[in-house]
């Protein structure tokens, strides 16, 4: 993963994390309304299933927003939005599976009436206002299995990413570094390559007879390799903002795999948002 600057400069007319916030949820509405319409499962994952739990809504220096799908719901709301994706514009879905070249393999529901400044904005010009789509896939019967599975899988990823080789992971490279990572890219060959060899690994379990599951594509969760029982993620709903949305009715074990003391808050210096980039509304 790249080193995120220090320090990101104001823009004129650049959007507060509060409206950067309130776009991303309706965003969430969108979604919310196709994936009842169409029986589609979700729920909030991450930091946004902790501002659920302990906000109810945003943390309120948080500057995105992140739901996950099992596998089969994740194909089939992208299936849908592919063919009625005239309905929902100014929204598009970029896919980091070679459709769109992302430095990750998510799916991210963009906003193009904003245009992002910095981060992977630079590089993928579509990128607006976003909401984070995480697939979840099984991962097999045990939990040592399934660490291991998700280890290899990070492995993957890391490749892919080596052989992409985005500007947005050279941002604080010096002149050497950059030629020698451009060498690496080169040697590494096609980065589809990588992205159909991680697919297949990632879903070698179907999602609902796995006993384990975890998001494969995208494995690096809070810093730690993080599982759970299948079980744990049935839903139920939950305020967040002016909204109702999904949430795992095991979260308590859930946050406190990935974050521990999750109703503590954290000190005021890390009180911070972990993206670094600027949104502007496009002219």
């Amino acid at each position: 993963m790249k080193t995120a600057p220090k320090f990101t400069p104001h823009i004129d007319g650049e959007l507060s994390v509060r409206e950067i916030q309130l776009e991303s949820l309706n965003i969430l509405k969108v979604v919310d309304s196709i994936c009842k319409q169409e029986n589609i499962r979700y729920w909030l994952m991450y930091g946004s299933l902790l501002g659920a739990v302990r906000h109810k809504g945003f943390i309120p220096w948080d500057d995105d927003l992140d739901i996950a799908m099992p596998r089969p719901d994740y194909d089939r709301f992208l299936a849908y939005f592919d063919a009625n994706k005239a309905n929902y514009l100014p929204l598009i879905a970029l896919r980091g599976d070679g459709d769109t070249k992302l430095p990750f393999m998510i799916t991210r529901i963009s906003d193009t009436k904003y245009r992002m400044v910095g981060e992977y904005g630079d590089e993928v010009p579509e990128l607006g206002a976003f909401i984070d789509v995480y697939p979840m896939d099984g991962s097999g019967e045990s939990i040592e299995g399934s660490l291991e599975l998700k280890t290899r899988c990070l492995k993957e990823v890391r490749t892919f990413q080596n052989a992409a080789n985005s500007p947005s992971s050279n941002v604080d490279c010096g002149f050497v570094r950059k030629q020698l990572r451009k060498i690496r890219a080169a040697l590494l060959g096609n980065p589809d390559r990588w992205v159909n060899k991680l697919a297949k690994l990632a879903t070698r379990y179907d999602y609902d007879t796995s006993k384990y599951i975890s998001c494969l594509m995208w494995p690096f969760d809070t810093g730690r390799p993080y599982v759970g029982e299948r079980e744990l993620f049935q839903t139920r709903l939950c305020k967040f903002e002016d909204i109702e949305v999904p949430i795992p009715v095991g979260y308590e074990k859930v946050l406190t795999e990935l974050y521990g003391d999750y109703m503590q808050l954290p000190p005021k210096e890390k009180r911070v948002g972990h993206h670094y980039y600027s949104l502007v509304k496009r002219s």
